[in-house]
């Protein structure tokens, strides 16, 4: 799998953001919540219209969308909208920490389920490794689940997009080259 297609599949899950930090921008919180919340549902029935099923992903990301959105307009606050990130993360977390941590490996069952035509067969020193960066990178992501609270909770507008945006890329960029680094010390 390529990086292009890696990322047409994670993007479905980001743009509703984007469209509520721009659209805060321009009109503000209650409009930003309701273009953002537009934008998913339309973006769930563009998937259905153009391949016939509905992505269990996109499905969930834009029903807790629309949910924390609502509430949020309903209550005049845009923090549960803020807190999306984290609630994806930490069920993120909770997915990595049954991996790590005991003997289903839940994130291999979903790699092969996404990505169909990949074969994965592993050797015990292969899953052990496996292991091992996973519980790495469950405290890497439990760490900027925390990190979302407190920016939703407590820091500017502009800090929380970083954090909950661009610093997931960013740390997971370097987690990533990071085992590569290592992978390749003698």
């Amino acid at each position: 799998m390529n990086r292009l297609t890696l990322l047409k599949q994670m993007l479905p899950g980001l743009l509703p953001l984007f469209v509520f930090i721009i659209a805060d921008e321009i009109w503000g919180t209650r409009i930003g919540l309701i273009v953002a919340c537009a934008f998913g549902a339309s973006e769930l029935v563009w998937t259905w219209i153009r391949e016939r099923r509905l992505e269990r992903f996109i499905l969930f990301d834009t029903g807790l969308l629309l949910l924390l959105g609502a509430i949020s307009i309903l209550l005049e606050n845009d923090i549960f909208f803020k807190l999306k990130p984290a609630l994806i993360e930490g069920l993120l977390c909770i997915i990595l920490a049954l991996s790590a941590f005991t003997s289903k490996n839940i994130m291999l069952t979903m790699t092969q389920h996404y990505m169909k035509n990949l074969t994965i067969e592993l050797q015990k020193e292969q899953i052990r490794q496996m292991q091992t960066m996973t519980r790495i990178l469950f405290l890497v992501i439990l760490a900027h689940t925390g990190a979302i609270i407190y920016a939703a909770f407590y820091l500017s507008q502009e800090v929380w997009v970083f954090i909950s945006g661009g610093l997931f890329y960013i740390i997971v960029g370097v987690f990533f080259i990071g085992q590569l680094v290592w992978q390749k010390l003698p």
